[in-house]
């Protein structure tokens, strides 16, 4: 952060302005959306839609940023923790509008843990049975308690976050988000 304490306002913002460009377009890939960097980033800045690509996928893309931004204000204070509520709330600001417009395009509960069972295609890991999701994001909270996490605490936690798995669609996203959070 001291780095960043040596930039200009300005350049502050312009640095801000590509990281929410960038994590938005490749954490949506990520999960498999079909926008370019291009689209992205003009769906971000001018609100112009791709009209060949689903509009439930670009509502998500724009809700995933109006999540970015939370973050980063939180962020800012050193004294806000990741709380169950707090990760709940990304992940229904990340899906609110889409759930609105395009519900087909959502799966549910948006803000809320899963209520079945998942499983990772092709990977062999047992996540959280749904009735134990909440106690396991507590207990992950609570030993990750700390807004001075080094590089290996974060990796850890989002192991383990994503090894909990607690909502039907957006785990990797809501993920990457904490991270910027704890980073």
């Amino acid at each position: 952060m001291n780095k960043l304490n040596k930039l200009s306002l300005k350049q502050r913002e312009e640095l801000f302005r590509q990281l929410r460009i960038s994590i938005t377009h490749h954490s949506n890939a990520l999960e498999g959306t079909t926008l370019s960097f291009g689209e992205t980033k003009e769906l971000l800045e001018l609100g112009h839609t791709a009209g060949h690509k689903p509009l439930g996928e670009q509502l998500v893309i724009l809700g995933f940023a109006k999540a970015y931004d939370v973050i980063v204000r939180e962020a800012t204070n050193k004294e806000n923790i990741i709380d169950s509520s707090f990760i709940k709330d990304i992940h229904a600001i990340m899906f609110e509008d889409a759930l609105k417009v395009a519900p087909e395009y959502v799966s549910k509960p948006v803000g809320a843990y899963r209520l079945d069972e998942r499983y990772i295609k092709g990977v062999d890991i047992k996540l959280s049975e749904p009735n134990k999701i909440s106690n396991d994001i507590e207990n992950l909270l609570y030993r990750f308690n700390s807004n001075n996490m080094s590089l290996e605490d974060i990796a850890e936690f989002h192991i383990l976050f994503e090894r909990v798995h607690p909502f039907s669609d957006g785990n990797g996203r809501v993920g990457r988000l904490i991270m910027a959070f704890q980073a």
